[in-house]
């Protein structure tokens, strides 16, 4: 197992009979209920959830740079992702079982399908996709995601790999399509007058400050337990929920302003439940009319 967690603060609890998740993590088990592994972590996965259910709503809304169902499929499938990533952390929090895991963990490896597709797709026209097979290749690469996480269920680190590759992979692509020069004059201008980059810088302070809580998290346990700020035992997992959320969110803002800007439309980015979005203007004066 590979374990955070300090067994000298962990008290025993409801799931400990069940088949054990494979990782644990420093906020001390059972603590505050005989039913609730890690209250705080639990609590904090609700982040996620809130995104997935807000985006979802966005979606539905039809606000788009286009009206290709592709892409608002990609949206769908993005923020269910996030959902059930929400709902899948809070089990596994809760329970630490090796269910618990898996549902927290297969969406993880979902949600980087959508992504890539929508990066590979950003360019073309509304409904005539560059790649016509794209969205069977989806179900292809979920298949083939969840064949991998089974295989390799014990093995966390094979998880780890497989998600890690693909985020960094999803990363690296954006900012090259954020910061690569372009012939195109007005593509160049509207990147920076809608301040393309600091977004991007923005993506980025809050995927570090995530994925840095969580190997402080995994990684540092022992050392904050011994040190004179205990506290940053139970906080420092909670930084990468919210890290994780926010990163996904404006991840996705980026690669809409992306399309909107090689579709050659002019929008806007407004706040919905706390949460950035992107708006397209065209579609705002339809609605309005």
């Amino acid at each position: 197992m590979v374990s955070a967690s300090s067994n000298a603060l962990s008290l025993p609890g409801f799931w400990d009979g069940f088949s054990r998740a494979s990782i644990d993590f420093c906020e001390p088990n059972y603590t505050q209920s005989y039913y609730i592994a890690e209250i705080l972590n639990s609590v904090s996965s609700l982040a996620i959830a809130y995104l997935g259910v807000v985006g979802i709503y966005r979606t539905s809304l039809r606000i788009h740079a286009t009206e290709c169902k592709f892409e608002r499929n990609c949206f769908y499938y993005l923020y269910s992702c996030a959902l059930l990533i929400g709902l899948g952390s809070t089990c596994l929090h809760a329970t630490l079982t090796a269910v618990g895991q898996a549902a927290d963990e297969i969406p993880m490896l979902l949600s980087n399908v959508p992504f890539l597709a929508l990066m590979m797709e950003h360019k073309s026209e509304p409904n005539a996709l560059k790649y016509p097979l794209l969205p069977n290749f989806i179900w292809f690469a979920w298949v083939f995601s969840v064949g991998w996480y089974l295989y390799f269920q014990e093995n966390y680190f094979m998880f780890l790999a497989y998600y890690i590759g693909a985020v960094v992979a999803l990363i690296g692509w954006i900012a090259k399509l954020c910061f690569e020069k372009r012939s195109d004059k007005w593509e160049e201008k509207k990147r920076k007058e809608y301040l393309i980059p600091y977004f991007f810088y923005a993506m980025s302070a809050y995927v570090v400050l995530g994925f840095g809580s969580w190997i402080f998290d995994m990684l540092m346990c022992e050392t904050i337990l011994a040190s004179r700020y205990k506290m940053f035992q139970v906080i420092m997992h909670p930084v990468w929920h919210v890290g994780a959320a926010m990163g996904t969110q404006l991840a996705v803002c980026l690669i809409a302003m992306l399309r909107c800007i090689a579709m050659k439309k002019e929008f806007a980015v407004r706040p919905l439940g706390g949460l950035p979005f992107v708006e397209v203007e065209v579609d705002v004066d339809n609605k309005r009319r």
